[in-house]
């Protein structure tokens, strides 16, 4: 997923007369915890440490890293229209008995936004549907690829009339199957607890605006 993230940057630098504000930010992911399913799926070969079926598996809260490229809709300076991408590396706790436990997550967005602003401050909200893609290491686990939707707010603060700082939070909803399997490969140990898998990210970082 580290390649997607890649790609969408260089078409960033590839179209800048295109873009209205383009934001490179860092941040604070949250991840809500998984579960762990049925001990009568799980693989021959899965680690003799993994949890009691029905144990909360927890994936670790870290950094993130997203960029925003967002454009002028219909000659309205206040609203936004443009694609969100953010990439976090996290790994499942050792409960999961997992070979390896590192897993990538990338959401890929189409946002809407509006602005509020007032002197150098710009208040926003946001809103965007897109995907995330979920990316175990484990060999007995596969990736998955969901609908995604995300909430957001924050506000930019203007340096300049080309510089800005930018801060925000972000809700990340993924919709995963009624189910609730999740990463099956030859019989399933990860399973998400509800519908819906809540993911929340705090962002800071520099836009610049063309």
């Amino acid at each position: 997923m580290s390649r997607l993230f890649v790609c969408f940057a260089l078409l960033t630098f590839c179209l800048p007369s295109l873009a209205t504000d383009v934001t490179l930010l860092t941040g604070y992911q949250f991840n809500s915890n998984f579960e762990i399913v049925s001990a009568n799926n799980l693989p021959a070969n899965t680690n003799p440490s993994t949890g009691e079926p029905g144990d909360d598996v927890e994936l670790e809260d870290g950094a993130a890293f997203s960029l925003a490229v967002d454009f002028v809709f219909e000659n309205q300076q206040t609203k936004r229209i443009g694609f969100y991408v953010s990439y976090e590396q996290t790994e499942f706790d050792n409960n999961a008995g997992l070979t390896d436990r590192d897993m990538d997550i990338t959401h890929l967005h189409f946002t809407a936004m509006s602005y509020y602003p007032s002197g150098n401050m710009e208040p926003f909200v946001l809103a965007g549907l897109g995907a995330g893609f979920f990316a175990p290491k484990d060999p007995t686990l596969d990736d998955e690829t969901k609908f995604s939707a995300q909430i957001g707010a924050g506000t930019n603060y203007r340096f300049s009339d080309t510089l800005l700082l930018r801060m925000d939070v972000r809700w990340l909803a993924t919709f995963f199957d009624s189910s609730g399997a999740a990463f099956c490969s030859g019989g399933c140990v990860i399973a998400v607890s509800s519908d819906t898998y809540s993911q929340v990210q705090a962002n800071i970082g520099l836009m610049y605006r063309f």
